[in-house]
């Protein structure tokens, strides 16, 4: 990981604490979806999760609108590393929204206007386009909305140059070069700079790199525990064509009897 004064708005950390502002992350929903918002209430790093049995999502930001206005949702996620399936991943995150929004025994009609953001480096699609928006329509007559309410936007920072919209490229080139001119930008970058000197963000920071080295120690552990013991199978399986008995591998290998019985089933 990097070192926490090195972080800029394009480390997810960083992303997330700054966009955990509702002032940050209204104004910046607003001027992209040039859209009007009443107050929202945002959660940074949120996990949504339907059942113990059913895979959790873990989201940058996610904003809701109050009641007194639309009730719309809003999901704004930093992706640097195209990981070949963030268009599946739009589709659970769609899901998993609206059952965190729709309580039991509430009517669908009750569903609002949710709005999935996808911040990234690199043109996932391969068209050449700086911004991709998309919903759903009638595939023979696209002028017939689905009207399901659902949006997806994803946004190519590194392409700003070619943003039509002077206000949507402000932040894109933000995104891609750090750089800014306009006060909002301006504002934003504050932000980063201010989470850089604070050390109750660092410490936090500092756990997260703990824990994630743990996780990864832990699983290098597994991983050769898991090597260890596919190497005692194939030794014994050798041993077996040799037709040696079980208890001198059970001696030799160090492998239990009933595994031994299990690898001797196989073979036969």
């Amino acid at each position: 990981m990097k070192k926490y004064e090195e972080l800029t708005i394009c480390d997810n950390f960083m992303f997330a604490k700054v966009f955990s502002n509702a002032d940050i992350a209204q104004d910046f929903l607003q001027d992209i979806l040039k859209i009007d918002i009443e107050k929202i209430s945002v959660v940074s790093e949120a996990t949504l999760q339907e059942d113990p049995f059913h895979k959790s999502v873990r989201l940058d930001v996610q904003a809701r609108e109050g009641d007194s206005g639309n009730g719309r949702s809003f999901d704004i996620e930093l992706q640097m590393i195209d990981t070949s399936e963030l268009p599946k991943r739009a589709r659970y995150y769609q899901g998993m929204l609206d059952l965190d929004a729709l309580g039991k025994g509430v009517n669908y009609d009750e569903l609002k206007e949710q709005y999935i953001l996808f911040l990234c480096p690199e043109d996932i699609f391969k068209a050449g386009k700086p911004v991709y928006q998309f919903q759903n329509r009638e595939e023979t007559a696209p002028n017939i909305l689905l009207g399901d309410l659902c949006y997806k936007n994803f946004y190519i920072f590194s392409k700003y140059r070619e943003v039509t919209d002077e206000v949507t490229r402000e932040y894109m080139q933000y995104f891609a070069t750090q750089k800014y001119e306009s006060e909002r930008i301006k504002r934003i970058h504050a932000f980063v700079e201010r989470y850089r000197n604070d050390p109750v963000a660092k410490k936090a920071y500092m756990t997260l790199e703990q824990e994630l080295n743990i996780r990864y120690k832990k699983g290098l552990e597994k991983g050769r525990a898991e090597t260890r013991g596919e190497e005692k199978v194939a030794v014994a399986r050798r041993m077996l064509a040799k037709g040696m008995s079980i208890a001198e591998i059970v001696e030799l290998v160090a492998i239990s009897e009933a595994e031994v019985l299990g690898l001797q089933k196989e073979m036969q």
